[in-house]
C-alpha cells in the first residue's frame, strides 16, 4: 500500500492531463454503447421490416458513434501517454540529480550494474505501469459500466446473474497478479547482475583476451543470462495462462447465453433485435473486461518495480557544512583520524599537521591506506576523528566553497567522450582558448593538434600516459589553492615524468601539495614525506631518511 500512495502522490500534478484523458474515455464508451443500441434498430426495423429510412438512419447513427469512439480514443491516448512520458522524464531527473549529489562512499557500495539498469530497466517497466496498465483501470471501466448499462437495460434477470462469476475473475487477478509480480521482481534483479557482467567485460576486455578467459566469462555471461530467461518465460507463462483464463471463461458466458437467448427468441420471448444487441454488448464488453481485469493483474506484478525506484529516489545525499572556505591560510591539522570503508578500518588513528604551501609525499605498499587518505581530506569519504583545515572541521565546511579551492587527481583519470575543449572545461567553464592551450603546455599534451580534437569514451585513442596529462591540465587550468595527486605519473616514462612533475612543483610552489606514490624518485621533491603501513602512519620527516626507513622495516 505504500508504494500504491507513493506513486498516487507522484501522479496529482498530472490530474488535469488524467481528467482529459477521462473525458476522451467517455467518448470511446459512449461510442462503443451505442453502436450495440443501434444494433436492435438495425435488426428488427431494417433486416426485418426492411424499411430504407431506418437503414439510412442505422448507418448514420452507426458512423456518428464509431467517430464519437475513436475520437474519444485520440484524445485518450495522447493525455495518457503525456502523463506517462513527462513522469518519466521527472523521474529520470530526479534520479540522476540524487546520484550526482550522492556521497562517493555510496557509489563504492554499490554495483553499476544495478544502478545502470534501475534507471534504464526500471523506467522502462514504470512506463509501462503509468502509460499502459494503470490506464486501463479508469479507461476500460468506463466501457465496461456503458456496456453493463446495454446489457442490463436489455436482460435485467440475465445480467444479474453474470455477478455471480466476479468473485472468480478476483481469484484470478490476486493469483495471476501475485505470480507475476514476484517473478517481475526477479526479472529486474537478473537483469541488474547481466548488465553488471556486461560492464565488467567492456572495462576488462584487453585482460580478458590475454589471459584467454573467454570461456570462463562465456560461463559467468550465461548463467546470468538463464536466469534472466527463467525469470522472464515464468513471467510470460502466468501472462498467458492470465490471458487463456479470460478468453475461456468469456465463451463460456457467451456459449450460455447464446443457448439461454436462443431458447427465449424461439418461444417468442424475446425479439431478435434485442437479442442481436444483448449478444454485440457481450461480445465488446469482452475486451475492455478483460483488459481491467489484465490492468489490475498488471499492476499488481508492477508494485516490485515502484519500490526499487522509491530506493533510488531516496539515495542519501551529501551533507555539508556552514562555513565558507576561502583557502587554506595556516594549515591542515589531523587529529586521532579513523576511517572505515565496508566495516573494514582503512585508516587508524592518524595524527599530523601539514602547514601552508607544504609539499608532502605520501609513500606506502599497495593496501596501506594511502588513497584512502587523500580522500578523506579531500572530504569525499565519512571519517571518525578530527580533519581542520585552519581550525574549521572539514565536516562543519560548506563543500562547494571548499570544492572550487581543492584539486583532486584520480588514479584512473576521467576522460569522456567529447572534444579536448569539454573535457578541459569541467574545470574551468568560463576559460578562454589562451587558459587552455597554457594548460596543455604545462601538462606536456603535445599529442593535442586542436582544441576540437575528439577523444572517445575513457580516452580508448589515447595511451595512458596521455590520459593522464589530459586530465593534469584540468589541474593547471583550475590552478586551485589544494592539490591532492594520486599516482599523477604512473603511466609516464621517466623523461616525461620528470618534466611534469618539475612543472608542477614550479607553477603550484606557493600551494599545498599532497602527492601519493609508489615510485620513491616523486616525493623526493617534497618537503616532508609520510610513510603508511596497514593504516598507521609509521613515519614521517624528509623524504630520503622517511624512505630507508620504510624500506627498513618489516
Amino acid at each position: 500500500m505504500e508504494s500504491v500512495k507513493w506513486l498516487f502522490l507522484r501522479i496529482k500534478s498530472y490530474i488535469p492531463f488524467i481528467l482529459l484523458a477521462l473525458i476522451g474515455s467517455a467518448f470511446e464508451s459512449a461510442g462503443t454503447a451505442g453502436i450495440s443500441l443501434v444494433i436492435k434498430k438495425l435488426v428488427d426495423n431494417v433486416f426485418l421490416i426492411k424499411s430504407y429510412s431506418e437503414l439510412f438512419q442505422s448507418v448514420l447513427f452507426l458512423l456518428s458513434f464509431a467517430l464519437l469512439g475513436q475520437l474519444g480514443n485520440l484524445l485518450a491516448s495522447i493525455f495518457i501517454n503525456l502523463y506517462s512520458e513527462l513522469e518519466v522524464k521527472r523521474t529520470r531527473e530526479e534520479v540522476f540529480g540524487r546520484l550526482l549529489l550522492a556521497p562517493y562512499g555510496f557509489l563504492l557500495r554499490r554495483s553499476s550494474g544495478d544502478v545502470i539498469a534501475r534507471f534504464l530497466s526500471d523506467m522502462q517497466a514504470y512506463r509501462s505501469l503509468l502509460g499502459d496498465h494503470i490506464p486501463k483501470l479508469f479507461r476500460d471501466p468506463l466501457t465496461v459500466l456503458a456496456l453493463l448499462g446495454v446489457l442490463f437495460y436489455r436482460d435485467f434477470i440475465l445480467t444479474l446473474l453474470l455477478g455471480v462469476l466476479l468473485p472468480l475473475l478476483a481469484f484470478a487477478i490476486r493469483y495471476f497478479g501475485r505470480k507475476k509480480g514476484k517473478h517481475a521482481k526477479r526479472l529486474q534483479e537478473n537483469v541488474s547482475t547481466i548488465t553488471q557482467s556486461l560492464a565488467h567485460i567492456l572495462r576488462g576486455y584487453e585482460n580478458i583476451k590475454m589471459f584467454s578467459s573467454e570461456r570462463k566469462f562465456s560461463q559467468w555471461f550465461d548463467a546470468s543470462n538463464e536466469r534472466v530467461f527463467r525469470a522472464s518465460m515464468k513471467s510470460v507463462v502466468y501472462s498467458t495462462a492470465n490471458s487463456i483464463f479470460n478468453y475461456t471463461f468469456g465463451y463460456i458466458i457467451v456459449s450460455a447465453i447464446i443457448l439461454y437467448g436462443g431458447i427465449r427468441v424461439v418461444q417468442g420471448g424475446l425479439t431478435p433485435g434485442d437479442f442481436v444487441s444483448y449478444l454485440t454488448a457481450l461480445f465488446l464488453l469482452h475486451q475492455p473486461l478483460s483488459e481491467v481485469q489484465k490492468g489490475l493483474m498488471e499492476v499488481r506484478a508492477g508494485i516490485p518495480i515502484l519500490s526499487r525506484i522509491r530506493e533510488l529516489l531516496h539515495i542519501p545525499q551529501e551533507t555539508s557544512g556552514s562555513i565558507t572556505f576561502r583557502g587554506l591560510k595556516e594549515g591542515i591539522s589531523v587529529k586521532n583520524l579513523k576511517v572505515n570503508v565496508e566495516d573494514q578500518q582503512i585508516i587508524k588513528g592518524v595524527s599530523l599537521e601539514i602547514k601552508n604551501g607544504e609539499k608532502v609525499g605520501i609513500i606506502g605498499h599497495t593496501g596501506s591506506g594511502k588513497t584512502t587518505f587523500l580522500r578523506v581530506l579531500a572530504g569525499l569519504l565519512p571519517y571518525e576523528g578530527s580533519i581542520r583545515y585552519d581550525g574549521k572541521e572539514l565536516k562543519d565546511i560548506e563543500k562547494e566553497s571548499f570544492r572550487k579551492m581543492v584539486g583532486f587527481f584520480t588514479q584512473e583519470p576521467f576522460i569522456f567522450a567529447g572534444s579536448v575543449r569539454e573535457n578541459l572545461l569541467i574545470a574551468k567553464e568560463n576559460a578562454s582558448d589562451e587558459e587552455l592551450w597554457k594548460a596543455l603546455d604545462l601538462a606536456l599534451c603535445d599529442f593535442v593538434k586542436s582544441l576540437d580534437q575528439v577523444m572517445e569514451e575513457g580516452g580508448r585513442n589515447l595511451s595512458g600516459g596521455e590520459m593522464q596529462r589530459l586530465a593534469l591540465a584540468r589541474l593547471f587550468l583550475k590552478n586551485p589553492d589544494i592539490v591532492f595527486l594520486d599516482e599523477v605519473t604512473s603511466a609516464m616514462d621517466v623523461k616525461t615524468e620528470e618534466m611534469v612533475l618539475k612543472n608542477i612543483f614550479e607553477f603550484f610552489k606557493d600551494r599545498t601539495v599532497i602527492l601519493v606514490a609508489h615510485r620513491f624518485s616523486n616525493v623526493l621533491m617534497c618537503d616532508r614525506v609520510l610513510a603508511f603501513k596497514e593504516g598507521y602512519l609509521i613515519a614521517q620527516g624528509e623524504p630520503e631518511g622517511v624512505i630507508r626507513l620504510f624500506l627498513q622495516s618489516p
